[in-house]
């Protein structure tokens, strides 16, 4: 069967891409593509790049270069990146047979791991595109395919697999007025969620996405946790409580000029107003009013999430992979 996919992303650009490949592809090009110069050979050749036209009528004017010759032919088509363009072009190829792929469907094999692909475009941090480039380069395949697998090892890497695109869920809470928000506020590194000092300002669960040392995470600023008769604030609370029953990692915010019991389900306890008042041995004192102790904070927040980092190049179970190994 031979496929195609548009390379490009879709809207309006200068160019567009469009890859064909399957063992029709180079004669689909010799039927429908006119040259501007000589005629194009019978047999593809590597990387050779040629102007012409395709499509039926005036058509439009491309490059096609032959970007693989093996084990299937593979042929770009470098068009006008208009949109009415490329569905022209899509209807010419689908018109001769060619079946619509996903981009990554049609990449260059090579030797590389393909699967990663969509998966590397969608990598929100820089570190996380990183370890899928290992993945994609052969790190886990042939880590797997060795006779001395270290079976336990891709296991105690499984979190950062699974989290490679999506990011960790961490939810923030605590009593009103413990300095939840000022907290997200203090990590994002900018005025996410509203802060005033009326007890109960937080309603709703507000959510910002960060990097923390290359990490990608989700935080979320909730609802004071308190029994309280007005309806609004009651389901606030009410929506925070659901959010600890699903999060990755509950940070619980105390307030250090008057800290409440914990409650169970937490994983992570921060003093916050460290400034005002020390935070007892064995509590990270934060303030988010001076930046005191956030960089900790930041640190224990990884650490907790990823106990176990991948050294550079190493295999790393993304996909369906972390799943089997959490099964076996």
């Amino acid at each position: 069967m031979t496929r195609y996919a548009v390379l490009t992303p879709p809207g309006t650009g200068a160019i567009a891409v469009l890859a064909v490949s399957g063992p029709d592809a180079w004669p689909l090009v010799l039927r429908r593509f006119r040259p501007a110069g000589k005629p194009l050979p019978q047999s593809p050749t590597l990387h050779a790049v040629r102007l012409g036209t395709l499509g039926g009528g005036a058509g439009d004017e491309v490059v096609v270069a032959v970007t693989q010759v093996a084990p299937a032919v593979t042929v770009e088509v470098h068009c006008h990146g208009g949109p009415q363009v490329v569905r022209m072009l899509c209807e010419l190829l689908e018109a001769e047979g060619c079946r619509r792929a996903e981009w990554w469907e049609v990449a260059r094999d090579d030797g590389f791991d393909v699967a990663v692909l969509p998966l590397l475009a969608a990598a929100p941090t820089v570190r996380n595109a990183s370890i899928l480039l290992d993945q994609y380069h052969g790190a886990f395949r042939n880590a797997v395919r060795s006779p001395g697998v270290n079976v336990e090892r891709l296991r105690q890497l499984t979190p950062v697999g699974a989290h490679l695109v999506t990011p960790w869920n961490v939810v923030v809470v605590g009593v009103p007025n413990a300095g939840k928000s000022s907290i997200v506020n203090a990590i994002a590194g900018y005025q996410r969620s509203v802060v005033t000092p009326i007890a109960g300002t937080t309603r709703d669960a507000v959510r910002v996405e960060v990097a923390i040392d290359g990490v990608a995470v989700r935080l979320t600023d909730t609802a004071g946790l308190r029994d309280t008769s007005d309806p609004l604030e009651a389901e606030g609370v009410r929506r925070a409580t659901a959010l600890m029953a699903t999060a990755d990692l509950v940070v619980y915010v105390l307030d250090g000029t008057d800290p409440a019991p914990v409650p169970d389900g937490v994983t992570l306890v921060v003093w916050n107003k460290a400034d005002l008042v020390a935070a007892p041995p064995g509590l990270l004192g934060v303030s988010a009013t001076t930046g005191q102790g956030v960089r900790e904070l930041l640190s224990r927040i990884v650490a907790t999430l990823e106990p176990v980092q991948p050294l550079p190049g190493e295999a790393v179970p993304y996909g369906e992979h972390g799943a089997a190994l959490r099964q076996a």
